[in-house]
């Protein structure tokens, strides 16, 4: 084909592509309850901001767009590219995923699923395994698991990918290494500006690169070929620093003198417990391919698979240093673990003894069903009896059982609550918490009290105890483990056994919420006094001995 046909291809490719991924994510957002909270909101809500600021004043958009890159862990730059459809479609939930799919996700499947191929692919191999390579890179459920929960992360997967491409390119910058250096350097720190937390896989992708430069040299033993690699690494490394310091030097020293270790302890758990949450976002058939894939790599030699699942390892043994990987945070570790599923699928699908056409369909089905299955209800029903089709962590569309109640709840506070009183929340879980409430009634805001959730990240709020109403559940609902919120399930259980503060409420409404848990509301028939404060912190210094008792 010539360069037009070629870019006539591709552009209908991704138009194509867009029109079916707009399509799910119409459906999977009619399926969900349009109750958005915590990060399920956060960027969402900022989407709406921006688009509105952008249409009343361009000029003071982009001055907020540069102080939100120095300044912000949540930066805005992200949602920029997103604007378009906010002037275009509106606000409205479906514009904002499907601009995220339209301007990120495919895009990233796009390029990383064509790398993919093209490394993995031999002389022998049918050219028509490319199709099945871009539909299981399209059908990949990582890429949309956080872009459906409004996650719009996938962004720094697109700038990895350019960067991984430049690298591999590049023979790991010992060819053309200050253009290349200067080009990866501006792709790692686009990744980092996206969202901070890629500061870990720009780490990675650096290291897994560093080794294989001096596997490579080493088994040419073309030893002064290294001077060209350390030059584009440091162009590399000026380029991120510079524009690091240009353009984000409060954020830079802001995270320097930050322990994110102590910070995020909450949300750590074991390495066992690490690995399998990891393991349970892909089903079994897609871990079988891609160990497949691995293995062949090896025996191939194809050493882009090969770098980057070694980059994807070492991203996830820095990251759990810190935390727990969230979706998001597992992107960029799966989205280097596509090279090895890719290189499965094109073996299977040229083998000789397999008729091409017929593992071709059983690869493009098994991808289709754990999307069915990872995403939607009735595909996750359906293909039970065979569930590790799918993956084992669901992404189902956001849905609360007995909505009526929530707003039962709500309707409650709002009538018994006077101007000046205020409510408070001891509860931090998808069944219940504070932005779940001021999700169901924006009016609730000026009455929360918004209360610790995370003892690593908040400790507790002694003004939670001054509400006039609280809201707590039974049993005790949390999002991490109950001894890194004690600062929800301590005060909770006071309250609903009427013990230490506890004898200050009284109980005056019930709810049924989701999964069985009862919700009730209590009143404050008087303030808790300086003993039962004490008290409260006396049990809170048996795991926190830094914590004090505030003044009373």
């Amino acid at each position: 084909m010539t360069k037009n046909e070629t870019f006539g291809f591709w552009i209908k490719t991704y138009l194509c592509t867009i029109l079916l991924g707009v399509a799910f994510v119409a459906i999977y957002v009619s399926l969900e309850e349009p109750i958005y909270y915590w990060d399920f909101a956060a960027y969402f809500d900022v989407f709406d901001q921006q688009g509105a600021l952008l249409v009343d004043g361009p000029v003071q958009w982009l001055r907020q767009l540069r102080t939100s890159i120095a300044t912000d862990d949540y930066s805005t730059a992200i949602l920029a590219p997103l604007m378009p459809f906010y002037i275009l479609f509106g606000g409205s939930r479906l514009s904002y995923v499907a601009g995220t799919v339209a301007v990120y996700l495919i895009p990233t499947a796009l390029f990383i699923g064509r790398m993919s191929y093209l490394e993995a692919v031999s002389e022998t191999s049918p050219s028509r395994s490319w199709l099945i390579v871009w539909i299981a890179a399209f059908l990949y459920t990582p890429f949309w698991a956080a872009t459906l929960r409004g996650w719009p992360d996938i962004a720094g997967c697109l700038a990895l990918s350019a960067a991984t491409y430049r690298l591999w390119k590049s023979r790991f910058l010992i060819r053309e290494p200050v253009i290349n250096g200067i080009s990866v350097g501006i792709c790692l720190w686009l990744a980092f500006v996206l969202r901070r937390w890629y500061a870990y896989s720009v780490i990675g992708i650096a290291l897994s690169a560093a080794i294989f430069c001096f596997l490579q040299v080493a088994k040419d033993r073309d030893f002064p070929v290294l001077r060209k690699a350390a030059l584009g690494g440091v162009c590399a490394i000026l380029v991120i620093a510079g524009a690091a310091l240009a353009f984000q030097q409060p954020l830079i020293l802001r995270i320097l003198g930050t322990s994110y270790g102590d910070l995020y302890s909450g949300y750590k758990t074991d390495f066992f417990s690490q690995i399998g949450k990891v393991g349970s976002r892909l089903s079994y058939v897609n871990w079988l391919l891609i160990v497949l894939g691995i293995y062949i790599s090896a025996m191939r030699r194809n050493s882009f698979s090969l770098f980057c699942a070694l980059a994807s390892v070492l991203t996830f043994l820095l990251f759990t240093r810190t935390q727990d990987p969230d979706l998001h945070h597992s992107m960029p570790m799966f989205l280097w673990l596509f090279p090895a599923y890719a290189q499965a699928i094109v073996a299977i699908v040229s083998m000789p003894a397999l008729r091409p056409r017929l593992s071709a369909a059983i690869i493009v089905v098994a991808a289709g069903l754990a999307f069915l299955g990872t995403f939607f209800p009735i595909g996750r029903q359906l293909l039970s009896p065979i569930n590790y089709v799918y993956a084992r962590e669901d992404t189902l569309p956001l849905h609360l059982d007995n909505l009526s109640e929530y707003r039962r709840l709500t309707d409650d506070l709002i009538r018994e609550m006077r101007p000046e009183d205020r409510f408070s929340v001891f509860a931090s879980g998808s069944v219940m918490n504070s932005w779940l409430l001021f999700a169901l009634r924006r009016d609730l805001h000026p009455h929360i009290e918004w209360s610790c959730q995370v003892d690593s990240r908040d400790q507790f709020v002694p003004n939670t105890l001054k509400s006039r109403y609280v809201v707590v559940t039974d049993p005790p609902v949390t999002h991490l483990r109950l001894d890194a919120q004690i600062c929800v399930t301590m005060p909770n259980q006071d309250i609903v056994e009427g013990k230490s503060i506890g004898a200050a409420y009284k109980r005056i409404a019930e709810y049924q919420l989701s999964g069985n848990v009862k919700g009730y509301l209590y009143e404050q028939e008087r303030p808790v006094s300086k003993a039962e404060i004490d008290a409260l912190y006396r049990e809170f210094r048996e795991k926190y001995p830094g914590w004090t008792t505030p003044e009373w």
